[in-house]
């Protein structure tokens, strides 16, 4: 009986630190909002999120074939960038363990 006691407790408190942070975030937000420099700000950058979305669902919308290739070829300059920085980081650890 202890045990469940305690566990429901535990799961109060988790629950009562998400509402805390939630809670701070917002009145962040509403606090951050009252700047006009703030707002304006993200008024611009709302405004420029919806012309890129725009541009490209029209580009989607009219060739969606090189939307969908550009996507790929960019996924795959990541993952090689990925793989030549985990190769580096590799030789770097065993030169530091042969050095000592």
């Amino acid at each position: 009986m202890r045990e469940q006691v305690y566990k429901t407790e535990k799961f109060a408190n988790r629950d009562f630190i998400k509402g805390v942070t939630i809670g701070i975030i917002i009145g962040g937000v509403a606090i951050s909002m009252l700047n006009l420099g703030t707002r304006t700000k993200v008024n611009k950058l709302t405004k420029d999120i919806k012309k890129i979305t725009k541009n490209t669902a029209v580009k989607l919308q009219n060739n969606s074939s090189e939307v969908k290739n550009n996507y790929i070829n960019g996924t795959k300059r990541v993952f090689s960038a990925v793989e030549a920085l985990n190769n580096t980081i590799e030789k770097a650890i065993i030169n530091q363990r042969t050095s000592k």
